[in-house]
């Protein structure tokens, strides 16, 4: 595998809520942990809620997967307690802490291994997959205007741009259970995948994604110029893209 990530914090907001992780899991042959949260609060308890969503869940992966028995209903119960488990954290800390009281955060994530991704998801951030020149979305945006697209009450043309498409309806902390979506999926060789928060996807089309991804010479380049490329629209929110590349014999140049 390959990966790069970036973040930046857009030309409108005064604080970053966006976190990412790319780490390769010691001891655990090809095993690889990619990780995006958009945290929401106020008094920047959003920076709070993505920044200990990303440490919890890591923490949780690293400890669990060592004695965990092969097979993929094994990995997936893993990834769908790791998240879980940051749950309840982040929601008994915003219960402890008075300044952190309704935080919560997005958190989607790719835990690969040998030619599987395991996708833990949670919120709008989005994954997508990008084959040859074709891009699918490989998670289902929690938010308001998803659930109205999927009852015909919106098209889905008119959802980018109604008034409500930044209320998200599942997210990491509010309550103190939560049921995470959990895939997976079968990778081949050269398949790029993208993490990234809705910064990116509510400005960027994925037609254009796309194109960056596949045209940029590098993960770090396809990263910096999809941020450009949102910051061009205006830049409204906190931007974050983590790449992905799968490669083939093993190469590896995670960072």
């Amino acid at each position: 595998m390959r990966s790069a990530g970036r973040t930046d914090i857009g030309l409108v907001r005064k604080v970053n809520e966006d976190r990412f992780l790319c780490e390769k899991l010691e001891d655990i042959d090809s095993t690889y942990l990619y990780i995006v949260a958009d945290g929401m609060g106020g008094h920047n308890a959003g920076e709070v809620a993505s920044s200990m969503a990303v440490q919890e869940v890591a923490s949780y992966i690293k400890n669990s997967i060592g004695t965990l028995m092969p097979g993929d209903e094994e990995i997936k119960d893993l990834v769908r307690n790791a998240i879980m488990y940051a749950n309840e954290k982040i929601y008994k800390t915003s219960i402890l802490k008075s300044n952190c009281l309704g935080m919560g955060t997005t958190l989607s994530m790719v835990l690969a291994k040998d030619s599987s991704i395991y996708i833990g998801h949670v919120g709008d951030s989005r994954i997508y997959l990008i084959r040859g020149k074709d891009i699918s979305r490989l998670t289902e945006d929690h938010s308001l205007v998803a659930e109205l697209v999927k009852r015909g009450t919106i098209k889905p043309e008119d959802a980018s741009n109604h008034p409500q498409k930044n209320v998200i309806t599942r997210a990491l902390g509010t309550e103190y259970s939560i049921e995470p979506d959990v895939y997976q999926y079968d990778m081949q060789s050269g398949d790029l995948i993208l993490i990234c928060t809705d910064g990116l996807s509510n400005a960027v089309c994925e037609e254009d994604i796309a194109g960056v991804m596949n045209a940029a010479s590098d993960l770090n380049g396809a990263c910096e110029l999809l941020i450009d490329k949102a910051k061009e629209k205006g830049g409204y929110d906190n931007i974050t893209a983590l790449a992905i590349q799968v490669c083939k014999g093993g190469e590896d140049n995670d960072r």
